[in-house]
């Protein structure tokens, strides 16, 4: 009989968080992919669902498989978050709201996979196509709050000073009603395309003074975007600033509240760029793909700095649902196994 030692790893839920960002990588790469497939005219290459042209493995045809591989990984990705969910369900349900999210977010890539199939059998109606981009960043938003909601983070939590987390809580909650703003042009942004409006005007700011107003759908919905993406931008950059010198000014706040934001301010030049290039080029495939891969992750930075912000660590959640005596995730006394 010989004894070891065991010591357990004090962060138990540091492999679930792993398979979480994996996830969601695998989800924005997702939403690249549905964006190559719409900038390419794609999106009817297999006028089918799940199948294309009944088949499992259509033929070599390079626009039939940036639809049929966008659908082969939509079923990765539901894969993932289905074994998130089960995950989280079956390991971790003494961490409050982590396994719900789970749940929910398995409810919306269900209700996704359904919508995908309606935007195909429905001939790429722009409104469906709208409520898809939506509700893949709305999947994103779920993955990157069960992140927040699986960080272990209880030394911190018990030392942080009540200012410092309060003004992680204030970035959190302007993150918030940045992140509202962002969803909203992206919407703006797939309808102005499945309208065939993106390219209504062709100048900068908005149109030439030779250019004639008729108030159409089209040019509303162009003159919208582009007008709300300024909106958006001058609201980002600004966000930034503020949050970058409260950052500074308030010891013990977390590095996130300054980097992330001027993060979200590069990604929103970056955007700003992007559209101003599309405009003057009518796009190429290249660049449309880049504005929507770009407004994906500008929407992810945000939604981070909001779940950081507003959602507790696991530590801190798990001891204020056991009234401050509950400490599973800190480290554990080495024990003594017997074999």
């Amino acid at each position: 009989m010989r004894s070891t030692l065991k010591t357990p790893h004090p962060d138990p839920l540091r492999a679930f968080r792993r398979l979480t960002i994996a996830t969601i990588m695998a989800t924005l790469l997702l939403i690249t992919m549905g964006g190559t497939v719409r900038a390419t005219d794609s999106g009817l290459a297999c006028p089918d669902w799940p199948a294309c042209y009944g088949q499992w493995i259509p033929p070599a045809d390079l626009y039939m498989w940036f639809e049929h591989s966008h659908r082969l990984w939509a079923g990765v990705v539901g894969i993932l978050i289905l074994w998130l969910t089960m995950w989280s369900g079956l390991r971790h349900r003494n961490v409050p709201w982590l396994w719900r999210m789970g749940a929910l977010a398995s409810m919306l890539v269900l209700a996704q996979a359904a919508l995908g199939a309606a935007v195909v059998l429905l001939q790429l109606q722009a409104g469906l196509v709208s409520s898809h981009l939506a509700m893949s960043w709305i999947v994103v938003g779920c993955l990157l709050a069960m992140v927040a909601l699986a960080r272990v983070d209880a030394t911190r939590a018990a030392g942080q000073g009540s200012t410092a987390r309060a003004v992680e809580r204030q970035v959190g909650r302007w993150a918030s009603i940045v992140a509202a703003a962002v969803l909203v042009q992206g919407v703006l942004g797939s309808q102005a395309t499945g309208h065939g409006a993106a390219y209504v005007f062709n100048a900068i700011p908005i149109w030439l003074a030779g250019d004639t107003w008729t108030a159409s759908t089209r040019e509303i919905l162009h003159v919208t975007h582009r007008g709300w993406g300024y909106v958006v931008a001058v609201l980002i950059i600004v966000f930034a600033g503020v949050a970058r010198r409260r950052q500074r000014a308030t010891p013990g706040a977390a590095r996130w509240v300054g980097l992330l934001p001027t993060l979200a301010a590069l990604l929103v030049v970056i955007q700003v760029g992007l559209g101003i290039t599309n405009v003057l080029t009518r796009a190429t495939v290249w660049s449309a793909i880049g504005h929507l891969t770009v407004a994906t992750w500008l929407w992810a930075c945000v939604v981070l700095i909001a779940v950081l912000g507003l959602i507790p660590s696991a530590a801190t959640d798990a001891n204020q649902a056991s009234g401050g005596h509950n400490k599973p995730y800190q480290r554990r006394e080495n024990e003594e196994v017997l074999q």
